[in-house]
């Protein structure tokens, strides 16, 4: 019988899809997790074929008895933040805990390990007036952007890539902005949540590559089943501008989209004003630097070499907004169906 596959990152918001995925079809899957009762909140707690081993990336030893046995993992661990106050845990629960996990899996027979790398570490538009959307081999032009998230991951990637020279089996797989249910941490689809709460009076014209979390999931498990080691596979939905996202959520809700755009420059000095006020702002200095960008991504390669698709904006919304208002965090919107 067949090894179980390794995921970490297990109880975040993209991990959490990949667990289900993997269980529903009939596969052993063991997690690394911290804190085994955090499984609870993203639904996955006593289920069928779930190996939960208790460790932590940051602490080597406990990783290699999380390995013994496996030869596939899904390395999703990660942890992403513009706070100033989170610069050393971004750099710890990126960069380091995929020095830790790799190192150790250069001394285990792993068949195939898939790293869900960042968009931010592969490249990005070259001003805030770009719209091109960035491919696989687009060269990396953001190490002038001051975001520690970036770097810490653009480290990683670089690492990463060291190993895979070294002949570890990785292939490099980047999602782009993810929405739909579960995002319990609310670690990428706080705009929807903002928006139900009606704490957007104003937005910076630019835009993201929107896509659903159970399709980055699912592209994951094609880059394990179909993709090739050394090679890199673009995972996204489609690209919109923020006039265009806000008038589907509007669409969606009922509600209306905000109106107001505010000059990038005035939301960069907002954003470092609201640091100032207070320790937990809603748009910090660095997301206000990052709103003014067009986040485009081509993923077309991996949709002709792994098969990824993607399914219809709305109903990735709808699935978040309810997911939300389901969950208490966020009041139903009036127009918006039960």
């Amino acid at each position: 019988m067949a090894g179980p596959t390794l995921v970490t990152g297990a109880t975040g918001f993209i991990g959490s899809h990949v667990v289900r995925q993997l269980l529903d079809a009939g596969e052993r899957v063991r997690v690394l997790v911290r804190s085994p009762e955090k499984l609870k909140d993203v639904g996955l707690a006593g289920e069928k074929n779930l190996e939960v081993a208790r460790g932590d990336l940051l602490e080597p030893a406990t990783i290699p008895a999380a390995l013994e046995g496996v030869s596939r993992i899904h390395h999703i661990a990660g942890f992403i933040s513009t706070a100033p106050a989170d610069r050393k845990r971004v750099y710890d629960l990126n960069y380091d805990i995929t020095v830790n996990l790799f190192e150790t899996c250069k001394k285990a027979k792993i068949e195939k390990i898939v790293y869900l790398a960042s968009i931010f570490a592969l490249a990005g538009p070259s001003s805030p007036k770009d719209t091109r959307p960035v491919r696989e081999d687009s060269p990396f032009n953001l190490g002038g952007l001051a975001v520690d998230y970036f770097k810490a991951k653009r480290k990683a990637e670089l690492y990463a890539w060291e190993c895979r020279r070294a002949g570890l089996p990785l292939v490099f797989s980047y999602p782009c902005f993810c929405y739909g249910p579960g995002d319990v941490y609310v670690s990428s689809s706080k705009m929807v949540l903002l928006f139900l709460k009606h704490q957007i009076p104003a937005y910076v014209p630019g835009g993201q590559n929107v896509m659903d979390v159970r399709d980055a999931a699912r592209g994951l498990l094609l880059s394990m089943e179909k993709g090739k080691a050394g090679e890199k596979y673009l995972l996204g939905g489609r690209n919109l501008s923020y006039d265009e996202l806000f008038a589907a959520l509007s669409r969606v809700t009922g509600m209306p989209a905000p109106k107001f755009k505010m000059p990038h420059g005035v939301a960069k000095f907002a954003g470092r004003a609201a640091e100032l006020f207070s320790k937990a702002p809603a748009i910090d200095a660095q997301a206000a630097l990052l709103m003014g960008y067009h986040w485009y991504y081509d993923d077309s390669k991996a949709r002709r070499e792994l098969g990824h698709a993607s399914r219809p904006l709305e109903e990735t919304l709808r699935d978040s907004v309810r997911w939300f208002c389901e969950k208490g965090m966020a009041r139903w919107p009036r127009g918006m169906a039960r």
